[in-house]
């Protein structure tokens, strides 16, 4: 029968040949002997690890608590796998001893500093990184990761010191040029960067060179210098070379998940939704990540994919889909009034106005002060309602709302279409008090001033025109137009503050009597200049355009008149009546006052309707007809007096026009003979 100490040197054997699986037989057996055996139960744990089966090693060591102390940098290793990693920096912390030289709490350190960067705390990830210090661990690495932390915490400056540093230690590398240049980008140098990355991918093709790389890695490693140059091109606003960069990226098939993702996420933050949203689409599968390739994210870049992946479901309308992703992003924003968003998107879609508005209102209501963008939204659902005093209310209901000058416009435009000018004022004075800066305190006393002008204020207008003047205004158009509300209500201080104004320089004499008449126009939403407008002028151009209409109508209504002789010999007068246009034509023939022989026809068919005449010349007998039109044909013909008509009206003109009918009928036969000759 084996003995604990000889399953262990057969253990140490198996594990010296790096064979795991064939080990946990062995420590099963030494835990059947012992099952305490806390250096047993390690080695279970790192063999466990080595095979990535982390949920059965996290069930090893919470079965075995007597172990927990020594296994502590392997339950923290195992629970930052497992994407757990506010559960590992617990364990950590339990056992974390800063500035221990100890090979344990030299791992616990390096992990620490890198659950902190998954963490987002990426200043106290950095600090960990400097204080770390450790001969077997690669520098070059520990500067790269350093610098990733200190751009992350928008340290951009310390992490190029750090890599600068890095290089005059170690020698220049494609991975300190790549993060130099990461770090030229965080800093906004975008012309720096390019050059950066150009190097970087140098250094990556000499590097691959001397290490006898094929073909395909070489290529898939470009693949990283390509995303990146695409996102600084787009930066710079080049969107179509940033649009290649990423599709040609997605073409080679990169073999790291997260840079296919990140240039998938780009493509479609490019384009929008209103270009090509079936192929970002499609192209968007590659952000849907394995947690092993997620776990290689930012904090900042999963929160963005996970935003972006419901943002394309929605405008594809893919309801369930973005249901699903839904559920992601709650978990990445927690907390946060994007996804409330999202979910009353879904709703107004789907149309239910009334469960998207109660959404709303209970995220408003249980986040008072974060939910911004929630109350915003619920105050235009509100109006598209028609619901004004509701829309008020949710706009007076936001953090710092009478801080916003957007708000705060929004807010009297709406009390004005209510009629509640009191409550415009009470928001114009509440938010003049609180506005940070004379410019926007300006503004809203300025706008107080108008609307109390224009509801018949002058006292209230003057009031906050004083404000203005007593803070040190100096325009003249307001001191001008506080001189004129003071004009009514206090001469002395009209005289007081009119001496401020500046000279009026004039060319020639002033007419006092002509400047009395001109007063200054009230100040309107669309038009904030000062307009001098001459009150007579206005008054005559104003009777001068009545007196037009009235003549215009007046000559619309009369008719002219004439004096006609009876049979008796007696005259009358009479109102002629306007005459047709073939009145002296038909005088002419003598049809006038006589029945038209033609009247029983439609119009377009009477043979002096001009259409009709075009149609009909040169060409011959009708070949068809409509069906019947042979029996009606007789009782049309005893109604129709065309054939006289069009008889005498020749005859009348063959002897007035005889020369000119001549040279009409010499034209159109030349007409006819062009047309021939085209045929």
């Amino acid at each position: 029968m084996a003995t604990v100490e000889s399953l262990f040197e057969q253990l140490q054997t198996i594990l010296d040949e790096d064979n795991h699986e064939e080990a946990l037989p062995v420590i099963n057996s030494i835990l059947a002997k012992d099952e305490d055996d806390a250096d047993a139960i390690q080695c279970k744990m790192v063999c466990l690890i080595q095979l990535k089966r982390f949920e059965e090693a996290l069930a090893t060591i919470r079965s075995k608590p007597a172990a927990a102390n020594q296994c502590a940098f392997e339950k923290a290793y195992v629970l930052y796998r497992l994407n757990r990693h506010a559960d590992s920096l617990d364990v950590i912390n339990e056992v974390h001893k800063p500035g221990s030289t100890d090979d344990e709490d030299v791992r616990i350190e390096l992990l620490r500093a890198q659950v902190l960067y998954r963490l987002g705390r990426y200043k106290e990830s950095g600090e960990a990184y400097a204080d770390f210090k450790d001969e077997d661990t690669d520098p070059a690495e520990l500067k790269v990761n350093h610098s990733a932390a200190l751009c992350a915490a928008g340290e951009a400056d310390d992490a190029e010191e750090v890599l600068a540093t890095a290089v005059e230690e170690l020698g220049d590398t494609a991975d300190l040029a790549y993060n130099r240049a990461c770090a030229i980008i965080a800093k906004g140098d975008m012309d720096g960067a390019l050059k950066a990355l150009d190097e970087a991918e140098q250094l990556f093709l000499q590097e691959s060179e001397e290490h006898a790389f094929s073909e395909e890695d070489i290529q898939d490693g470009r693949i990283v210098f390509i995303v990146q140059r695409g996102f600084v091109r787009q930066r710079l606003g080049q969107t179509d070379a940033a649009q290649e960069a990423y599709e040609e990226a997605l073409k080679l098939k990169p073999s790291e998940g997260e840079v296919a993702a990140v240039a998938s996420n780009n493509l479609f933050a490019l384009r929008g939704k209103e270009t090509s949203l079936f192929d970002s689409a499609k192209k968007a599968k590659a952000l849907n990540l394995d947690e092993q390739v997620e776990d290689k994210l930012t904090l900042h870049q999963r929160r963005v994919f996970a935003l972006n992946r419901c943002l394309l479901s929605l405008y594809m309308n893919k309801t369930k889909e973005c249901h699903t992703a839904l559920v992601k992003l709650e978990k990445e924003l927690e907390g946060s009034e994007v996804p409330t968003l999202i979910r009353a998107a879904l709703l107004a879609r789907e149309k239910k106005m009334e469960e998207c508005t109660a959404l709303l209102q209970e995220h408003a209501q249980a986040n008072p002060r974060t939910a911004t963008l929630v109350k915003l939204t619920l105050a235009q659902i509100q109006l598209t309602q028609g619901d004004k005093q509701g829309a008020v209310k949710a706009l007076q209901s936001v953090d710092g709302a009478y801080g916003m000058l957007g708000v705060v416009g929004s807010m009297v435009k709406l009390f004005e279409s209510l009629r509640e000018v009191e409550g415009a004022l009470g928001v114009l004075a509440r938010a003049s008090k609180e506005a940070e800066g004379k410019a926007a305190t300006r503004k809203l006393l300025l706008l107080s001033a108008d609307l109390r002008v224009a509801n018949g204020d002058a006292a209230g207008a003057m009031a906050d025109l004083e404000k203005l003047v007593k803070d040190g205004e100096k325009d003249p158009a307001v001191l001008a137009r506080l001189v004129q509300v003071c004009v009514d209500l206090d001469l002395a201080k009209a005289e007081q503050y009119a001496a401020k104004l500046p000279e009026v320089e004039a060319n020639g004499e002033l007419d006092v009597q002509e400047l009395e008449t001109f007063v200054r126009a009230a100040p309107t939403r669309d038009n904030q200049t000062d307009q001098i407008l001459d009150v007579s002028a206005a008054k005559a151009q104003a009777a001068a355009l009545a007196e037009k209409k009235r003549e215009k109508r007046r000559l619309r209504r009369k008719k002219e008149k004439a004096q006609v002789v009876k049979e008796d010999g007696t005259s009358i007068t009479v109102e002629a009546f306007r005459l047709p246009k073939k009145y002296e034509e038909l005088v002419n023939i003598g049809s006038w006052g006589k029945p038209d022989p033609e009247r029983w026809l439609p119009w377009h068919q009477r043979s002096y309707n001009r259409k009709l005449l075009k149609k009909r010349k040169g060409a011959g007998t009708a070949s068809g007809g409509s069906q019947g039109g042979a029996g009606a044909g007789g009782a049309a013909a005893v109604l129709d007096r065309s054939e006289k008509f069009q008889a005498q009206l020749a005859s009348s003109k063959e002897e007035e026009d005889a020369p000119a009918a001549a040279a009409a009928s010499t034209s159109s036969s030349s007409k006819k003979n062009k047309k021939k000759g085209r045929k």
